[in-house]
């Protein structure tokens, strides 16, 4: 199995239905085909209907025509939401979820129910890798990521509590992009971790994830984790990026180093001004600090079905949800005083101190790993969204099993837009688009 060598994009949608070249039902009708042919090899869905469900939106609607596949945690009102788990089958939510809804009134399709681990924790789905049916897709974003990646819909919503979003993009050759914490309003979401929990996108291109995003960020009341912060403007045009002398994550593999150094040199040749720097050692840290959090606040969402009935809910669950109920209050209490801490230190370290627009971090060890009992390392993003700062991901390059490898770009709190935009010149500048035709071309 190989992934597409192109993929269609919300931008070209809309153009080809503004010019009437495409209409809103053959372009929802192709992603449907799409998902039904690919359904018994890629196993990206856990539900998709028997005929497609088109948005009678007005056709001029800024998502009309555009089929989105969402993650299987997330609640809509005309298909099952049922977690990946046993315990839940059959479950029909009586209202969307709140991204789902404004999506739909953006004129957006939903094709279906893409695969989830259980409860977005570990427990894996049978999705495969795209571009190698024997490696993983990452998780707990499986399905979502690889349903973009093949080429079935543009646009896809998955969440992100320690690297959910970012590395299953990384792994199967999408951009991924992880706003800032409360950023999507997280309300119809089953929580893992509600101090960690962020609704992510996946699009073809940074540019499709600009335009969405511009229409589902925004606050809600059923939502009352959600930060109300005001959005951060950055410095427009600003490329000042900092790389790291040692990955927040650990040793990465040789051939994601040389795909980031390579990415870095390019920057630095177009004008970008590429920087060494070296992250404060609290946040080697960070991922232990994620985990003691994710821990309790799972107990809460999860631990009653855990006791009630244990075989219905996985080993994976259970012992998180045991490790949450053996955490001291006061611990709990310490480690969200020290993630609000950490917050407010590295925007400070990172705007003010180094002048910095970005990191140009790993967002993994390197290509997705074999097998599909284990969907990665998260320790390369769970810093991030402990910190709640925004973080994307574009592809990069193949390493040496002929995988995708990305390069995660993180920035300051609420300034997505910034970052995004600066994702939007470094997408411009990976080696990404040649590599894919020329692999494509060679295949054929």
């Amino acid at each position: 199995m190989n992934a597409p060598s192109h993929s269609t994009n919300i931008s070209q949608i809309r153009s080809d239905i503004a010019s009437g070249e495409l209409t809103v039902e053959q372009s929802v009708r192709r992603s449907f085909d799409a998902a039904h042919a690919s359904q018994a090899a890629l196993q990206a869905f856990v539900h998709l209907p028997d005929t497609p469900a088109v948005n009678a939106a007005n056709p001029a609607a800024p998502l009309a025509g555009v089929a989105v596949a969402v993650k299987d945690i997330i609640d809509t009102a005309d298909m099952p939401t049922e977690f990946n788990s046993r315990a839940y089958k059959g479950r029909r939510p009586e209202r969307d979820a709140w991204v789902v809804a404004r999506l739909r009134a953006a004129g957006a399709s939903i094709l279906g129910k893409t695969v989830t681990t259980e409860f977005a924790w570990r427990h894996p789905g049978p999705t495969v890798n795209p571009w190698n049916p024997e490696h993983t897709p990452g998780g707990s974003s499986s399905g979502s990521a690889a349903a973009v990646a093949a080429g079935i819909v543009p646009l896809a919503l998955g969440t992100q509590t320690q690297g959910s979003v970012i590395r299953p993009a990384a792994y199967c050759g999408v951009v991924g992009f992880k706003p800032s914490y409360g950023t999507i309003a997280r309300t119809g979401v089953l929580p893992l971790a509600w101090s960690l929990d962020h609704v992510g996108l996946f699009t073809t291109n940074v540019a499709d994830a600009v335009h969405v995003l511009g229409l589902v960020s925004g606050t809600d009341a059923g939502d009352p984790h959600a930060l109300n912060a005001e959005p951060s403007a950055g410095r427009p045009g600003a490329r000042r990026i900092g790389v790291l002398s040692k990955q927040v994550g650990g040793a990465i593999d040789e051939a994601q180093q040389l795909a980031l150094d390579r990415l870095a040199a390019r920057l630095a040749s177009e004008g970008a001004e590429i920087v060494e720097v070296d992250l404060d050692a609290e946040l080697a840290e960070a991922a232990n600090h994620a985990l003691t959090l994710m821990a309790v606040e799972a107990a809460v969402t999860h631990g009653d079905l855990a006791e009630r009935s244990p075989d219905l809910v996985s080993v994976a669950m259970r012992s998180l949800v045991e490790e949450g109920r053996n955490v001291p209050a006061t611990l709990y209490a310490q480690t969200r005083q020290l993630q609000l801490r950490m917050a407010r230190r590295f925007n400070r370290w990172l705007t003010e101190t180094m002048g910095l627009d970005a990191l140009l971090v790993a967002p993994a060890t390197g290509e997705a790993p074999r097998g599909l009992d284990y969907t990665g390392d998260a320790s390369f993003c769970a810093p991030w969204t402990l910190l709640g700062v925004p973080a994307v991901t574009v592809p990069a390059g193949f390493g040496p099993a002929g995988l995708p490898l990305g390069a995660q770009l993180v920035g300051a709190a609420h300034g997505d837009a910034a970052l995004l935009s600066l994702a939007q010149w470094v997408e411009a500048r990976t080696e990404w688009k040649a590599l894919v035709k020329t692999r494509f071309a060679a295949a054929n």
